[in-house]
């Protein structure tokens, strides 16, 4: 593709007859950076600093949880939204969001070695947030490869290579991290090697081509239009707000999982060691099921050009399985449900990134403007186990599952609701 090729499709975005192939090469780096870029930060929230925090404040470990998760969710925010800004303005001979990838995973690593290995809860906390925030502006970037290379005839596709990579992540990261709740240094260094190889792999996969002579939008700017860059897109329409709302409702229940340690202990009556027992085959058996139905639902989805209806579908059958473990509390029914709940969720992880690059209003801050839709479901991840906490507190941990329930229902019918995705 030439200069001038790459600077138009930089202001108006890929379109079909750009791409008359499949992109195998950007649709590759998504598999693997979406596995790559989750994979340490799903392993660290959802199982070891849990483990860690019932180490070092076995007796308040619950609010703990819940009050880092306040302080996390706030940098999230922030660090993904300036992270894809930064990047959308970023010229280089690697491209936009190459050189912010490769210098987060070094950072992040950095600040994992010093999460394994503290005693001290101060700097445990600090060192997770601070991988928090290299973690969601990562993320940023690496998304845009996806409204940045890849035409929306192919985006289903894509889309659901960057969901198996994604679901990957998820239920990999408990896979490789559940053998080590007794032993978090260990776990840590296992899984962050994994994930810087898997981003190396993604990042030579993909190689994004030199944008250095695509101009930067908006040229130098004021400090009042600086800031403004920084904003969520205050015009968007209703059909990105309703993506929005429906990506934080997605996310919003996460707590089922964030908690599941401790309700396979403290309420199913398994020890730590059979609790990470199960939670392995949960981890295996889900990531199994989620990455058939990620495998097939994107392709199928470009040739029937249909993803709103699949996907709200998809969320309903993932909230329905809730009330298995409700009515029947054993760590056998939790594994049915989490293998029940895995087909919509690897049918989500398929499409929901193309809903999200369709209803962008902007291919010239697409990073950005991707960075604030994926924050609000990070928002929605990072609050539930706030959520979470507040219905164990009421209802116990029985509690969890009909809330789990309520909520993708709403989720559902958030995307449905879209009007400008078939």
């Amino acid at each position: 593709m030439t200069n001038t090729d790459m600077k138009d499709i930089a202001y108006r975005g890929v379109r079909d007859e750009d791409q008359p192939k499949f992109p195998w090469r950007p649709s590759l780096g998504l598999l693997f950076g979406g596995c790559g870029w989750m994979l340490a930060g799903c392993a660290i929230q959802g199982i070891l600093l849990p483990a860690k925090i019932s180490e070092i404040a076995p007796d308040n470990k619950v609010s703990i949880v819940a009050l880092v998760t306040t302080v996390t969710m706030l940098v999230s925010i922030v660090a993904g939204i300036v992270g894809g800004a930064l990047s959308d303005r970023t010229r280089s001979r690697f491209g936009s969001r190459t050189p912010w990838i490769v210098g987060y995973t070094v950072v992040g690593s950095i600040a994992l070695l010093v999460f394994a290995f503290a005693d001290n809860l101060a700097v445990v906390l600090g060192a997770w947030w601070i991988y928090a925030a290299i973690y969601n502006a990562m993320l940023a970037a690496g998304c845009a490869w996806q409204p940045d290379q890849i035409a929306p005839r192919w985006r289903g596709t894509a889309s659901s290579m960057y969901g198996v990579g994604h679901q990957a992540a998820l239920q990999g990261s408990q896979i490789l991290a559940a053998p080590f709740v007794s032993n978090v240094p260990r776990g840590t260094i296992v899984v962050l090697v994994v994930a810087a190889i898997i981003n190396s792999v993604a990042v030579l996969i993909c190689r994004e081509p030199s944008n250095r002579d695509v101009p930067v939008e908006g040229g130098s700017m004021g400090f009042a239009e600086t800031f403004k860059s920084f904003l969520p897109p205050a015009h968007a329409g209703r059909d990105y707000w309703l993506a929005a709302l429906a990506r934080f409702l997605w996310m919003a229940p996460g707590g089922i999982g964030t908690y599941r340690l401790y309700t396979l202990t403290d309420y199913m009556g398994q020890s730590k060691d059979d609790a990470g027992y199960w939670m392995g085959i949960m981890a295996t058996l889900g990531m199994v099921v989620a990455i058939t139905f990620c495998v097939v639902s994107g392709p199928i989805s470009d040739r029937f050009r249909s993803v709103k209806i699949p996907l709200a579908v998809a969320i309903f059958t993932v909230g329905l399985p809730c009330w298995l473990p409700f009515f029947m509390p054993t760590p056998v029914m939790y594994v049915v449900y989490v293998a029940a709940s895995s087909i919509g969720s690897g049918v989500f992880s398929s499409l929901d990134q193309s809903i999200m690059t369709t209803v962008l209003p902007n291919p010239k801050t697409a990073a950005k403007d991707l960075a604030f839709l994926n924050s609000c479901g990070v928002v929605g991840n990072l609050a539930a186990p706030l959520i979470a906490a507040g219905v164990i507190n009421v209802f116990g941990y029985r509690g969890l599952f009909p809330m789990g329930f309520t909520i993708l229902t709403l989720a559902a019918v958030c995307v449905f609701c879209i009007r400008k995705v078939r």
